[in-house]
């Protein structure tokens, strides 16, 4: 059964928020957008009440070690992905940000220095911190889906095929400029066809004249399977390996294509079926 729905409510950050789902097969699929992270705090004197009814910005402040957040966070941009023997995939923000490492070593080069400037709070935090924002995140899974390392490959042929395309979003979950030095970006795409839905999720930085990074995962379901494939890649290159002057990057897809793979590995989600 395909059915598509759309929505409108409010989220917990009391602004107003857009939702489209759809019904294919098992899944019930949908995704909600929103406008961005307030910088203060919205509701302080019902935050500061501390009874687990916070503002978006504070729920960030409590759940994040990181000293500051992206240039534009956007909290309620969320892709869930449901099955109705009750596993569920989702990509929200918030999760992808808790991978930000808070004690890794830091690029250190001179927009590094000009990006704490700018953000003073930021600054007088003396613990190291990942002013690139890079995540690992490959989303956020329920307690019922077993993580199972494969051989299997995601059939890209697949993919080609100009079929009917049911339901599609692509999502920015962060972004930040670096101080005009390039930019981070983790995003989230959604494609469902009449026999699959295929997910993309992409963190994306470019430092000017320093490095190139991405990390990748995609998702990948056939219809009358009970599992996931996903595929996630790390790509790294500095700007100096890159046959590529810096202007001619304005998209992701202009580099990656010739990056150095890092790492890369499959599992196979496997979908537990309920207890009888």
């Amino acid at each position: 059964m395909l059915r598509a729905t759309e929505e409108m409510g409010i989220d917990s950050g009391r602004h107003p928020t857009n939702s489209q789902s759809i019904v294919f097969g098992p899944w019930h699929i949908s995704y909600s957008i929103s406008r961005i992270l307030p910088s203060i705090c919205s509701t302080k004197v019902v935050c500061e009440k501390d009874d687990n009814n916070f503002c978006q910005f504070c729920v960030y402040c409590k759940e994040l070690s990181i000293p500051h957040f992206p240039d534009m966070v956007f909290p309620m941009n969320i892709l869930t992905l449901k099955h109705n023997a009750g596993a569920e995939l989702s990509f929200n923000p918030l999760d992808a940000l808790k991978r930000v490492a808070v004690t890794a070593e830091a690029i250190e080069v001179a927009c590094a220095e000009e990006w704490q400037e700018a953000r003073p709070d930021a600054a007088k935090k003396k613990k190291p911190f990942d002013w690139t924002f890079t995540t690992d995140y490959k989303g956020t899974l329920s307690n019922n889906i077993e993580v199972i390392p494969t051989d299997e490959q995601i059939n890209f042929e697949i993919l080609k095929l100009k079929d009917e395309i049911l339901f599609y979003h692509d999502l920015t979950l962060f972004e930040d400029e670096l101080h005009d030095h390039g930019v981070s970006k983790l995003s989230v795409k959604i494609r469902v066809m009449p026999s699959y839905w295929y997910v993309l999720l992409r963190y994306f930085l470019r430092v000017d004249e320093v490095l190139v990074r991405s990390h990748e995962t995609r998702l990948f379901h056939q219809l009358n399977t009970d599992y996931v494939l996903r595929e996630y890649t790390h790509k790294e290159d500095l700007a100096k390996d890159i046959n590529m002057p810096t202007s001619q990057m304005k998209e992701p897809e202009d580099v990656l294509p010739i990056l150095t793979v890092k790492t890369k590995s499959m599992e196979k989600l496997k979908i537990s079926n309920p207890s009888s």
